[in-house]
């Protein structure tokens, strides 16, 4: 047995150090254990697959992530959505597919697993996470949380949005996040029971036939948990979190003082601008582009066809001069392109000068 053992971590590259990190992730989230993976996207893309099969049922929200609903697609299970952070509809859609059981047979669903993310990366929402556990609860399925853009952003300790709402991670089944945002490194993490991880660690083509994190992003992972905790006896974390919540709703705010049309929810550090005429996104990009900002549009297929957006990515790196300036030139081309959709504001005067708040 234990030959066996060494075998599988000198295939996967395993090292006491992953062994460490997933202890580490599952702890900061606040689940019994955790698996990690080498990538991000593979996460949701070969775990759902392991999770579920024909005969079962996935129940998605309309608007999650391309890697979900390949994963989902996969599986070979069933799969429904349900209309974007709707409860009231996700329930409309259990009720009915349990009423009427799998296709042709209408025997009960072997499985009901119902995929949210915690921050929606094209929609900078917050998941209405409490209402749909309610739901999950009430018809006995299983709920899978995709934390990719939360996890180490939101909350008061950086733990994501059961800490933000609230929510007893043990009301989650499934709880997934990637390294590549708030920790600065790579992959990916499933976080769940002991029985559902070490099942996958056995059965998961992305544990078993993968390789493994590279043993200095790993400790980069641990680094980041440990100064986001607090644990590596600085306040660099708490600081971190009050500035990045700060400047996601002060530059939130200001853009929308200008008259642009911003989705997403307060504290969210993702605020997409909407610029909807397709031909307004190539002008957006190089005219900002030629006044050295950067921006990251996203159109169809990543969108429908009309709703076409600029995403803004805020971090706690960003000085107030930055987003000033960024806020600057933002305006400026939304007067070019034409891409103000509300009156702005009046901005206030001081002594015959006009600056933002």
């Amino acid at each position: 047995m234990f030959i066996f053992n060494l075998d599988v971590m000198l295939l996967t590259g395993t090292t006491i150090l992953h062994v460490e990190l997933e202890e580490c992730v599952a702890n900061f989230v606040g689940k019994p254990a955790a698996m990690v993976t080498g990538m991000g996207y593979v996460t949701n893309s070969a775990i759902l697959p392991v999770l579920i099969g024909k005969g079962g049922l996935i129940i998605s929200d309309s608007l999650n992530h391309n890697s979900i609903v390949n994963g989902a697609r996969g599986s070979g299970a069933t799969v429904r959505v349900f209309q974007h952070n709707t409860p009231s509809h996700l329930e409309e859609v259990l009720r009915e597919q349990i009423a009427f059981g799998q296709p042709r047979t209408r025997r009960p669903w072997k499985k009901i697993i119902v995929v949210v993310e915690g921050i929606y990366s094209m929609e900078g929402e917050l998941c209405k996470l409490p209402e749909i556990i309610q739901v999950c609860k009430k018809y006995r399925a299983y709920t899978y949380l995709d934390e990719a853009h939360s996890i180490g952003a939101v909350g008061k300790s950086g733990r994501g949005v059961c800490e933000l709402l609230g929510v007893d991670t043990a009301d989650v089944d499934i709880m997934m996040g990637t390294f590549t945002k708030s920790f600065g490194s790579c992959g990916g993490y499933i976080a769940a029971s002991k029985e559902v991880i070490e099942y996958l660690k056995f059965s998961c083509p992305a544990h078993l036939y993968a390789t493994a994190i590279s043993p200095p992003a790993a400790q980069q992972i641990i680094s980041s948990i440990r100064v986001i905790l607090g644990e590596d006896g600085s306040s660099r974390g708490a600081q971190k979190l009050t500035r990045i919540r700060e400047n996601s709703n002060f530059f939130r705010s200001e853009l929308q003082k200008m008259g642009f049309e911003v989705l997403g929810d307060n504290d969210s550090p993702v605020m997409p601008i909407m610029l909807y005429n397709p031909a307004k996104i190539p002008a957006f990009s190089r005219e900002c582009l030629k006044r050295n900002v950067a921006v990251v549009t996203v159109a169809f297929p990543a969108t429908p066809l009309l709703l076409a957006r600029a995403r803004i990515c805020i971090s706690a790196s960003h000085t107030r001069e930055d987003l000033l300036k960024a806020l600057e030139v933002i305006s400026e081309v939304g007067d070019l392109v034409g891409i103000k959709y509300f009156p702005a504001e009046p901005k206030k005067q001081d002594d015959g000068r006009v600056k933002l708040e």
